[in-house]
């Protein structure tokens, strides 16, 4: 399969490529510095590297063209408007190519429909506004773009705090009861975004990722 990245220099988007050209994808990612791509994946021979911003709609549509399906780790401290900025001109360029599937990646602090209002989810969101209210007003926006895309078989995948790791194999999907202490893997992340790309589920919808529960 052919894959369009985008965030893929950060730490779930770093994961992802990592397990992409291992699953044996080709990648072709869009950054903004290709020298902060991992470096024993620089030369992957089934890596393509575009520099660019994802709020350039011409460098989204030059990444895009011929994929089979996006991925997106936008976002972070660092580029919070990535989120809401680059959201649309990936949508545009994929309805101009003709590609439907499309996973994001952001934290779990995001209100859906049926979340359990249990403390630790209601924590989270003043924290988040508190704390990081870039990142939280902009993954709002983008989320909200999102829910209005229905010619777009999206998935955006909600996580709490992600700890560097390998897949575990024990990571719980759903509608989850989080709290600001919740972690997963990068690994873990990685792994349930990629399998969606196979198997289709959860499509137009949000569930939330992580770590087995401590014993």
């Amino acid at each position: 399969m052919r894959l369009a990245l985008f965030g893929g220099t950060g730490v779930v988007g770093a994961a992802l490529l990592d397990q992409a050209l291992a699953a044996g994808h080709d990648v072709r990612a869009l950054v903004r510095d290709p020298a902060r791509l991992p470096t024993p994946l620089r030369a992957a021979d089934r890596l393509a590297v575009t520099r660019g911003d994802a709020t350039d709609p011409t460098a989204v549509k030059e990444v895009v063209a011929g994929c089979d399906a996006v991925l997106s780790a936008l976002g972070g401290a660092r580029g919070p408007e990535s989120m809401s900025a680059g959201i649309e001109p990936i949508l545009t360029a994929m309805r101009d190519y003709g590609i439907r599937r499309l996973v994001v990646v952001q934290g779990f602090h995001l209100a859906w429909a049926g979340d359990p209002h249990n403390v630790g989810k209601l924590l989270i969101v003043p924290i988040m506004r508190l704390v990081l209210p870039a990142v939280s007003r902009h993954a709002e926006l983008m989320a909200d773009r999102l829910r209005a895309a229905d010619d777009i078989d999206w998935t955006l995948v909600r996580i709490p705090r992600v700890v560097n790791g390998p897949p575990t194999g024990r990571a719980r999907s759903g509608t989850l009861r989080l709290g600001p202490w919740s972690t997963v893997t990068d690994g873990d992340v990685a792994r349930f975004m990629l399998d969606r790309l196979d198997d289709g589920a959860h499509l137009r919808a949000a569930p939330m990722v992580a770590g087995a529960r401590r014993a």
